[in-house]
């Protein structure tokens, strides 16, 4: 068959799953002045999306393996859909709360699909170098939700600029229900698994693949990984308002410029992996950048900005390596277990970033001092502090991983 509209579409539920956890970096700072948001309620906001994202993935998981990833990241896009529409709409925290919620359920199941179907349509050999493609792709979401972000929110508004993302969404969910297939024509289809496991037999085959070794331990190199997210997704744009007194468009440039090696950093590591043989060598080489770029974030007293540029732009190279941990995953389980595994890793890795946003967020609060209206105000010492936090969480994610075997081309 003709993989090209499945795979557009694959594309464009990647883009839009990356762009929406993405855009609170553009928008906090005005989000927080007009819906007086402070720091802390700012965090459970943006960190709102990635809790519900990873609160869904062990249920996803199971939906995958039980109905097929056409109907599940379909029928679950939808939410996301209504999500970005409640999101245009907002005049409150809560309602925000809300939305982005419903945003993070509605993209639960998309690289969990996307994978399944990359694993069933290509061959292992190519499975890193299409997967890491995809991804790399997705990150455009990432540059999108920056400079691109900035200027419509600047010319439209930002709640005009989510009417238009929305009409684009309800675009991208109707190619994704018409073109996207569970099994290749050609290939001899197993039996459904709803047909073959009881509710029981799930359940068992979930914790079955919880109990795979190597499983968790990828899954902790979720902290590390969540630097970027933390930073691009919401505390980057404010870092930059606060410290450096950037505009929107201003911050949308150096984020820009974090969000294109990022994309670049995909694609690379999708194919180093295949070029190196290497898996578990491109995370612990990424972890260790991310560890460097944001202790010298924390160490350097007043960074110029062409500086904090390129910091930024290295860590988001250096956080480019969620394909790898998810094709390890992928590679550890069977085919009729895959949703469950890929998930299973999925859910450390977006619980990790939920909690390190909030996190941050705390440690924000802690060293913010009152203004004079009595809101907390984040100092360049709160940054510092913050960033020092991740680079400590990101040794200690690097220590449990390294617990995780490599898995090369001939185990795959």
């Amino acid at each position: 068959m003709n993989a090209l509209p499945m795979m557009a579409a694959l594309y464009g539920l990647a883009f839009f799953n990356i762009f929406l956890r993405s855009t609170m970096g553009i928008l906090a700072p005005e989000l927080s002045k007009e819906l007086e948001l402070s720091p802390g309620m700012l965090g459970i906001v943006a960190s709102s999306f990635f809790v519900s994202y990873a609160l869904m993935q062990i249920p996803t998981g199971i939906l995958l393996d039980r109905f097929g990833p056409r109907r599940t990241v379909t029928g679950l896009f939808l939410l996301a859909v209504v999500g970005t529409a409640l999101f245009a709409v907002a005049e409150s925290g809560a309602v925000m709360l809300i939305a982005r919620t419903l945003m993070g359920i509605g993209c639960a199941a998309v690289f969990a699909a996307s994978f399944i179907v990359i694993g069933r349509f290509y061959s292992a050999r190519q499975f890193t170098s299409v997967a890491g493609a995809l991804n790399s792709f997705a990150m455009l979401g990432t540059l999108a939700a920056t400079l691109p972000l900035a200027t419509l929110v600047v010319a439209y508004g930002w709640r005009a600029s989510f009417t238009g993302v929305l009409l684009l969404m309800g675009g991208i969910t109707l190619l994704a229900l018409f073109n996207i297939k569970d099994f290749p024509k050609d290939a001899s289809r197993p039996t459904p698994v709803r047909h073959k496991e009881s509710v029981q037999e799930l359940m068992t085959g979930l914790w079955r693949v919880m109990r795979t070794p190597g499983v968790i331990p990828i899954a902790c190199a979720g902290v590390a990984l969540s630097a970027g997210n933390t930073i691009l997704g919401i505390w980057g744009g404010p870092y930059l308002n606060d410290v450096h007194g950037l505009t929107e468009i201003g911050r949308g440039k150096t984020l820009s410029a974090m969000a294109v090696a990022g994309v670049a950093g995909h694609f690379v590591c999708g194919y180093l992996a295949r070029w190196l043989d290497t898996l578990k060598g491109i995370v612990i080489g990424g972890g260790l950048a991310i560890v460097i770029i944001t202790a010298l974030l924390s160490a350097l007293p007043s960074p110029s900005l062409v500086t904090v540029t390129g910091l930024f732009a290295g860590l988001g190279f250096a956080c480019s390596f969620p394909s790898i941990l998810l094709a390890q995953a992928r590679l550890l389980v069977p085919d009729h277990q895959a949703g469950r595994g890929l998930t299973v890793v999925n859910t450390g890795i977006m619980v990790a970033i939920a909690l390190m946003q909030l996190a941050v967020g705390g440690v924000m609060s802690l060293t913010s001092v009152p203004s004079d209206n009595g809101l907390l105000v984040a100092t360049a010492d709160s940054y510092r502090a913050a960033f020092g936090f991740i680079s400590f969480m990101a040794v200690a994610s690097l220590a449990l991983y390294s617990r995780a075997a490599d898995i090369t081309t001939t185990q795959r």
